[in-house]
């Protein structure tokens, strides 16, 4: 899939190293929709419950909003108040791990690009999800690659900068050393927030300078700072 501002690998070598003022030395990624194929999987959850609630499908905007936000925050945005303890009952009976993680993937040259940056950059994850990842990364090739794994459980829910800054604290990095990778708005307003310059991934909604569509290409342009 190619947006129609996709970038181009000497475009993409450009922005990097002008935004990162020369050699980046760390990458941040969100998960859902970035690392992982996992936007059908997530509204197939949603729409469960709200099967068992007695209620439609998720619209464009509900489902929008879920893809962005943590687990708890979708499941109160899509139920209407009189419903909110049916729901928490509904969600009781469905198996997130059984039902619906098979569903989910890894993105499309996803885990080449983690083999080609693993030792050379620090690599680490910012996420609204709430439970641990681990079990899913592994399943997917992509266990041992990250740390920290940032969830809600160690840092406020982005928008905020929070869990970015944790990550440059931990990394002792400068946010200019840093990239950041999402596919939201709400990833944008989170690296603009802790001044990590920020690279959207197949989303030329967000951003006006262009987008990611290929880690194939990023690999391309990030490997091209360290050859010798």
């Amino acid at each position: 899939m190619c947006c129609q501002q996709c970038m181009k690998l000497e475009q993409l070598i450009e922005f990097i190293e002008e935004n990162c003022k020369g050699i980046p030395k760390g990458v941040i990624f969100d998960c859902d929709g970035v690392l992982v194929d996992s936007v059908e999987a997530n509204m197939a959850f949603y729409n469960a419950i709200r099967k068992k609630l007695g209620l439609p499908e998720l619209n464009a905007e509900q489902r929008e909003y879920c893809q962005m936000s943590t687990a708890a925050q979708a499941l109160e945005h899509i139920t209407p108040e009189p419903l909110r303890e049916q729901m928490h009952i509904a969600v009781r009976e469905i198996s997130y791990a059984r039902d619906i993680e098979p569903m989910i993937q890894a993105s499309e040259n996803l885990v080449p690009l983690l083999k080609a940056l693993s030792g050379k950059f620090l690599l680490g994850i910012h996420t609204n999800r709430t439970g641990p990842i681990d079990y899913m990364l592994e399943r997917l090739e992509m266990g041992g690659y990250f740390d920290p794994i940032m969830t809600v459980r160690y840092c406020e829910p982005k928008p905020s900068p929070d869990g970015a800054v944790k990550i440059l604290s931990k990394w002792g990095l400068e946010p200019h050393q840093v990239l950041f990778i999402g596919d939201s708005s709400m990833d944008m307003q989170t690296a603009r927030a802790a001044k990590i310059p920020f690279l959207s991934y197949r989303n030329d909604s967000i951003i006006d300078y262009g987008t990611c569509c290929d880690f194939a290409l990023l690999e391309k342009a990030l490997l091209s700072f360290i050859e010798e």
